[in-house]
Formats: C-alpha cells, structure tokens, sequence
C-alpha cells in the first residue's frame, strides 16, 4: 500500500467534483467538529477541506493544516490567504513527525490520507501525541471495492483493517459509517486520562484477528 499522491496534479484535488464523495459540512457537524475547537488537518494537499473546517471552528477556533509536501503546502498558504481564512496555519510536516506541541488539537481529520502511510501504527502514535487528553478523529477512506474512482483496491485498506489499526494504538473507534459509493467515514477517540477498557463496536471478520 502506501501509495503517495503525485504533487504535481495537486490542481486535481481542488476540483469541485471532489464533494460528490461526500458532503464535508455534514460529516464534519455529525463526527463532533464544534465552534472553538482546535483542528488538524493531515495531508492537506491542495487545502479543499480547509473552508469547511474554518467555518466549523469559527473564530474561537483554530485549524492547522500540514503537509509533507512543500508543492502543496505553498498551495494550501496561497488558497488560505485568497479566501481570508484567518484562523488557518498551514505548515510543512515530516512523515513521522508533526510540527505541533504535545496535547494542542481537539480534533484530527484525514481524508483520504491513511492508504498513503508507510507505517500507519507509528504515524497514529505521534497523531496521539499532539492530541489534547480528550480528542476526536475522523477518517476517511476509499472504500475497498470496485469503483470507478480513486487509488487501486490493492492500495487502500477496508474499514476493518483501519479500526484494527487504531485499536493497536489504542485509540478508540466508536463508529464506521459508509459516506457514498466510493468512500467511508471511521469516528473514533483519543482518551488518555484513564486505561484502556474499551470493547469496538466493529465486528471484526475472521482472517482479520
């Protein structure tokens, strides 16, 4: 898996068609993104979603946006500036290593990011490390089934894959929801004040465990 996006079709992710895959407003509203919350958006790419995790933070709220990209990073600072989005920051990410302090964002978003990492248990280790003790994720993903578009069936990882990920690191999945015909949301929870005494409410198949 871990099929990184070309840079150079960046232009491609910030075509309007994109809201056909799902309605960002209504999911962002039903996965808990509240006014004043501060947000993470990982794998901005060409900043799509940033308008709409702007309006939903308003502004008491904040979002930061990163990229391991530096193509897309100038991208996302150029369409944050022309839309006047002031409560965005966009900033230049490692792979394994995001440039926030400990215990900074309510809410983590990422869409259509996680096929794309190398080592997703790792990678979700340092997103539990800028989450305040209490947090929200929501995931995105290309559902794995035949569609007509986005990455190869091979390259992306089903829901159940994903909440057995996120469950090695003990973040919580609370819920998988199907969002269209080519994708599905993942809501889950970082909780870091107590021990971990959850039971997923995802069924996992067997082949899985």
């Amino acid at each position: 898996m871990a099929h990184k996006f070309d840079p150079s079709k960046l232009q491609k992710l910030d075509d309007p068609s994109r809201l056909e895959f799902f309605d960002p407003k209504k999911v962002l509203r039903e996965f808990g993104l509240r006014k004043g919350m501060t947000v993470l958006d990982i794998g901005t790419g060409a900043g799509f979603y940033l308008p709409y995790l702007s309006e939903a933070v308003g502004d008491e709220g904040k979002v930061y946006a990163v990229d391991i990209e530096p193509l897309a990073v100038d991208y996302a600072r150029r369409k944050v500036e022309e839309l006047s989005l002031f409560n965005v920051e966009v900033l230049k990410s490692e792979e394994y290593k995001l440039p926030l302090e400990d215990g900074t964002v309510d809410f983590v978003f990422m869409a259509f990011v996680f096929h794309e990492l190398e080592d997703p248990i790792a990678f979700m280790e340092e997103v539990k490390r800028v989450c305040k003790a209490i947090a929200y994720l929501c995931i995105i993903e290309w559902k794995k089934e035949e569609r007509d578009k986005g990455p190869p069936l091979e390259e992306v990882y089903s829901e159940w894959e994903v909440g057995l990920m996120l469950e090695e690191t003990n973040i919580r999945v609370g819920r998988v929801v199907e969002l269209s015909r080519y994708c599905y949301g993942v809501y889950a929870m970082v909780v870091k004040e107590e021990p971990r005494s959850f039971v997923s409410p995802i069924k996992i198949p067997p082949g899985l465990t």
